[in-house]
């Protein structure tokens, strides 16, 4: 969004138009420039329009699953076709790591991803202590739907190690990093 400094005020907003997206309708703000393309679609093209030649974009979600959380992760697991999702790796954010990663887990298979595996990563911030919210997300991060406890197994090996290892072992841009949480786990990793 541009400031107009001889106006001194924001523009408003044009207005909205409707896109689908896999089965759901969301409400885009016009721009003239798309900060994100999340159309499964060509640009032009026709719903229903097939992409050929795409390779979807390998992604590793680092996060704090609370609410606003486990909808970006159900929405990139719905879109295997353009994105590829690695891993989650947890942090304590929203609420402290046991939850972020139980709730990480039942997102999973919430939307029939059972073997993507779930890393736990850093406890707490680098400089001070957690200041978790519990107040907007509720205790468990994820109160309200009555969602049933995981029993997918948490992986092994640290966020952290699983973030370098995977980052070492691919070619340089092919993997992108999506922190939704807190960047400690990304902070440690670099």
């Amino acid at each position: 969004m541009r400031f107009f400094a001889d106006r001194g005020q924001f523009p408003r907003p044009a207005l909205t138009r409707r896109r689908h997206f896999t089965g759901a309708t969301l409400m885009l703000r016009r721009r003239t420039t798309p900060l994100v393309d999340i159309s499964p679609h060509p640009p032009h093209g026709a719903p229903g329009t097939v992409r050929t030649g795409m390779t979807a974009r390998q992604i590793i979600i680092d996060t704090d699953p609370g609410q606003d959380d486990a909808v970006a992760i159900l929405f990139a697991l719905a879109c295997p076709e353009a994105l590829d999702v690695l891993g989650l790796t947890c942090v304590a954010g929203n609420v402290p790591l046991a939850l972020t990663t139980r709730n990480a887990r039942k997102i999973c298979e919430l939307a029939g991803r059972p073997d993507l595996p779930v890393f736990a990563g850093c406890d707490r911030p680098l400089g001070r202590a957690l200041i978790t919210a519990e107040h907007v997300h509720g205790r468990s991060g994820l109160d309200g739907p009555d969602l049933p406890e995981p029993t997918m197994p948490l992986a092994e090996r640290h966020a952290v190690e699983f973030l370098i290892d995977t980052l070492r072992a691919r070619p340089s841009g092919t993997v992108t990093l999506m922190p939704i949480g807190p960047l400690t786990n990304i902070a440690t990793a670099f």
